[in-house]
């Protein structure tokens, strides 16, 4: 966003000498090699797909992932879909509902992906029940294998029901509920190709809609359905993207004051969003439901370069009287160095996220960067060889377009101006001091992770939402899960002290803040025990003796998910009260108390974490682990680049300050919304200050360069304002209501999403435009020690050939 007259030291020209030949030199060369590459990643875009993994969204090192992949093949994992069906009238205790559990059961187990040996319900061989008889003991599937819907048959599974302790966790307390629990691979099973949720979620709103009716409701929740609940949501971000484009088209049109000319701009975007794209797709990517804010803020940074590249070849040809070829010349040789090195911040920028270890945010900066290197070759070469081609259709008609807008916008920026006044920026400044304590004190505040119970990603009134809190009142034994695995020696199980120090840990978890119970193996037996033991109550204890210890255990088979083959690592299953953050940090700091200072026996170690819960710890320590190191690094970057770019201490802080001001500001406006930092969101400040880059450089080199010519601060201000200043007004009014439509998204992480980047895009403006000149009129007059000492480069040296 720099005008025609920015100066260009002798490196800067260096690299214009190189790089204009290919480009000016070569223009329908260049024109052909651009539309075919277009044309060749526009049909990779095409091809491109909606790819979520659950593996995606999960910190793979983390040590709690660790512990989780390690025992997955005993413990089972957490990406789990649940089918609850709910008797509208009555029990469960029906023929007709019991036969319609049967058929759910079975239509679960053949959804695609499904870990069959893990699918789970009163029907599966896998549910049993203990019963304490004359002659001791007798156990069977709580489901006979001669089941038959009748009453007789329901009133003897009611009675089995009773017996096999699932009360709350697959059947509601009220047992008007039931459940069919299921595990899913990430992995296609039959073809090894990443399994496709959108399917799933397809084929169990299916099942949904198959045994949904007037006396049984169906209610499904699941990773799989979340992702099948966004996708469908796509139709509705395409149509937000439409709606920006012909926001973005008018609001061109009325700046620039040419429908033709804003058009080109409005192409040249959408052209850099389809290599973004294409690229995506030709290296292998898919594009995840989480990035769907990318392609948006691509087309963000396209236009604000375009416009000001176009604006500046018109001025070119309505003030000097250039050709189109003479215009677009002396428009790059004065803008391609600021806007090349802005791209290049931005691209290093947003490189800095790749350091978060969770393949979805790596996908997303990988994703930016592509963009960014399309960005660059669109604007920064075809943008200049389709202008140098054309012309204004009415030059006169345009001058006197262009008197009446800058008519209008003088007095207002010359009124501006006063804040390069000593008053004036106190004031700006002392207001930011002010801003920035309470940004300081707000920061501590930030939750790491969700805030708010049911899937974060959807809004709480969404279907998916409002089957989970019906699930959460139906089943005290939540479906949040938080596994804590007890890793011990081989035949742990008869080994009393051992089995009784996991007993013990599971007694100090179950009287743990957010925790609702705990399930383990002792819970089944110690009912065994005392069975074995003429069913007296006061037998329901570990026994010390090993033989009656292996006895009991052993009546508890592998396949509850409680203990593996050899009983060298048993699950200790904390059902909780939800999975916001401040509850799992809670649950996962008392297991590391315990385990590093009650912890009796050290034979048996406590391992996190597994379950779905579990998982979220991990990725919840990640994001802390990795949001203070992320911003350092994109700040670091961000300032070598500006260093790079002016080589003055003012033009560094001056761009920098108002930058870590809205970076601040951006986490108070998290705590006062309720939005977490989270996979979805923490990407997005670093993005939101990639935009900020290119308003403030664009904008300070502006203001140094009319310094260096020898203007005072107000005049170069003023300068800045007519020409740069108002194209940063109008990209910051434009981007921030384009993706103002998505607070009204159906997606709730997308709704966070606009209304972050609706703040990063107004606050960034505001800094470029008021506290900048208010910091310059204490720092830039540095740059009146560099004045003369670097060529300008305008409109007069693109009438001389090189």
């Amino acid at each position: 966003m720099s005008g025609p007259g920015m100066s260009q030291n002798s490196v800067a020209r260096h690299i214009l000498r190189l790089v204009e030949p290919i480009i000016f030199g070569h223009r329908r060369a260049l024109l052909i090699v651009l539309g075919v590459a277009t044309l060749l990643l526009a049909w990779q875009a095409s091809m491109l797909k909606p790819q979520a993994g659950w593996l995606k969204m999960v910190p793979q090192q983390h040590p709690y992932m660790q512990v989780f992949l390690k025992h997955y093949a005993s413990f089972g994992g957490a990406n789990t879909i649940v089918v609850a069906l709910k008797a509208r009238h009555g029990t469960i205790y029906e023929p007709q509902f019991m036969d319609r559990l049967r058929q759910v059961t079975d239509a679960v187990f053949f959804v695609p992906g499904v870990d069959r040996s893990r699918v789970k319900s009163i029907f599966t061989p896998n549910t049993i029940y203990v019963d304490v008889i004359e002659d001791g003991l007798a156990g069977a599937t709580v489901v006979p294998g001669d089941y038959a819907p009748t009453p007789e048959m329901v009133q003897r599974i009611r009675a089995n029901v009773g017996k096999a302790n699932v009360i709350g966790r697959l059947v509601s307390e009220d047992e008007t509920s039931a459940l069919v629990l299921a595990e899913l691979q990430d992995l296609d099973p039959v073809s090894r190709a990443p399994l496709d949720y959108v399917a799933v979620g397809r084929q169990l709103e299916k099942i949904r809609e198959q045994f949904e009716d007037d006396r049984v409701s169906v209610e499904i929740i699941g990773f799989a359905k979340v992702v099948h609940d966004m996708t469908e949501a796509s139709v509705e971000v395409a149509m937000f993207f439409v709606v920006a484009l012909l926001c973005m088209a008018l609001l061109l049109w009325i700046y620039i004051g040419s429908l033709s000319l804003a058009m080109i701009v409005l192409l040249t975007s959408l052209v850099a969003c389809v290599w973004e794209l294409g690229l995506l797709h030709l290296v292998g990517y898919g594009l995840d439901p989480f990035a769907m804010l990318v392609p948006f803020l691509i087309m963000a940074v396209s236009v604000s370069h375009g416009v000001q590249y176009v604006n500046a070849w018109a001025n070119e040809i309505s003030t000097r009287g250039a050709t189109g070829y003479q215009a677009s010349l002396a428009t790059f040789r004065a803008l391609a160095i600021p806007g090349v090195v802005a791209l290049l911040t931005n691209v290093a920028g947003f490189s800095t996220i790749y350091l978060i270890d969770i393949d979805v945010i790596r996908e997303m900066s990988i994703n930016a960067a592509f963009g960014m290197a399309g960005v660059i070759l669109v604007n920064k070469a075809l943008l200049p060889a389709v202008l140098s081609y054309l012309r204004l259709p009415n030059v006169e008609k345009f001058r006197h377009a262009q008197a009446v807008r800058e008519r209008i916008g003088d007095a207002v920026f010359r009124r501006m101006s006063v804040l390069t006044e000593r008053g004036p920026a106190i004031a700006v400044i002392c207001v930011c001091i002010g801003l920035a304590v309470y940004g300081a004190l707000r920061y501590p505040q930030v939750q790491i992770g969700d805030t708010t119970e049911g899937v974060p990603e959807l809004r709480p009134d969404s279907r998916f939402n409002r089957d989970a809190r019906q699930i959460a009142r139906d089943f005290w034994l939540s479906t949040d899960i938080f596994t804590v695995v007890a890793e011990t020696f081989p035949d742990a199980c008869i080994d009393y002290r051992a089995m009784a120090e996991i007993d013990r840990f599971a007694w100090y978890l179950r009287n743990t803040a957010g925790v609702r119970d705990v399930f383990t193996l002792f819970d089944m037996s110690k009912l065994a025990y005392a069975g074995l033991n003429e069913g007296r109550l006061n037998a329901q204890v570990i026994p010390r003796d090993k033989y009656s210890l292996a006895q009991s255990t052993a009546l508890v088979p592998t396949t509850t998910g409680l203990l593996n083959k050899d009983c060298s690592a048993l699950a200790i299953q904390a059902y909780t009260t939800d999975h916001k953050a401040s509850t799992l940090a809670g649950i996962v700091e008392a297991v590391k108390r315990y385990e590093a200072g009650e912890n009796q026996d050290r034979r048996v170690q406590f391992r996190l974490a597994s379950g779905n819960n579990g998982v979220m710890a991990a990725t919840n320590e990640e994001v802390r682990r990795n949001e203070l190191p992320v911003v350092i690094y994109v700040y670091a970057v961000v300032l070598l680049f500006l260093w790079l770019s002016f080589r003055t201490v003012s033009g560094v802080l001056c761009v920098g300050l108002p930058l870590a001001l809205v970076t601040l500001l951006g986490y108070a406006l998290m705590v006062e919304m309720g939005i977490g930092l989270k996979v979805a969101t923490l990407p997005v400040l670093a993005f939101a200050c990639g935009i900020g880059v290119d308003y403030g450089i664009y904008s300070y080199s502006t203001v140094a360069a009319g310094m260096r010519r020898g203007l005072s601060l107000r005049d170069a201000y003023y300068e800045k304002m007519r020409s740069t200043g108002k194209a940063t007004l109008f990209t910051g009014v434009g981007l921030a209501s384009g993706v103002a439509m998505w607070i009204f998204s159906k997606l709730q992480f997308q709704r966070d999403m606009g209304i972050l980047l609706v703040f990063g895009f107004t606050a960034n403006m505001i800094g470029a435009i008021v506290v900048l000149p208010a910091l310059a009129h204490f720092l830039a007059r540095e740059e009146y020690r560099h004045r003369n000492k670097d060529l300008t480069v305008g409109a007069e040296e693109a009438f001389q050939p090189r």
